[in-house]
């Protein structure tokens, strides 16, 4: 760059070499590169355009990565769904199992009672509906 008397870059060359990675970039929207031409045309401070233009050198970074991954992950779901076969079911949620009604004193439906302990057992076998409450006997000692 060429500089003044004074050593400091000259301000127009600073702006399009700052502007020089951002304008007809793909990854930017025209209404950004519009803002961005804006600013860096109306600013005047050499330091915060200098600061500016990296931080638009990161955001390219970062977008670039970003689309690389969206371009990653497109991908792995167009293998996986070539793929399709029944025996590969990693992709594929299970289907939601109704939550099991129990009534005391049955065995369980879903047979998990082969799996229950001694304990388990024990206290199924000796619950009585005698010794539970009804609900206006709840409601009544609610009420107290």
């Amino acid at each position: 760059m060429e500089t003044h008397v004074t050593g400091q870059p000259v301000l127009g060359e600073l702006r399009q070499h700052v502007l020089l990675p951002l304008i007809g970039h793909p990854l930017f929207s025209e209404a950004e590169q519009l803002r961005a031409n804006h600013f860096v045309h109306e600013s005047d401070d050499i330091a915060r355009l200098t600061r500016w233009g990296a931080n638009v050198l990161a955001e390219i970074a970062r977008r670039q990565a970003e689309a690389a991954r969206q371009r990653r992950d497109l991908a792995t779901g167009a293998t996986l769904r070539q793929l399709g076969s029944s025996s590969f079911r990693s992709h594929r949620s299970r289907l939601p199992q109704a939550a099991p009604s129990w009534v005391p004193s049955t065995f369980f439906p879903d047979r998990s009672d082969r799996r229950a302990g001694t304990f388990d057992r024990l206290a199924v076998a000796s619950f009585q509906m005698a010794d539970a409450l009804t609900v206006a006997e709840l409601l009544s000692q609610r009420a107290r």
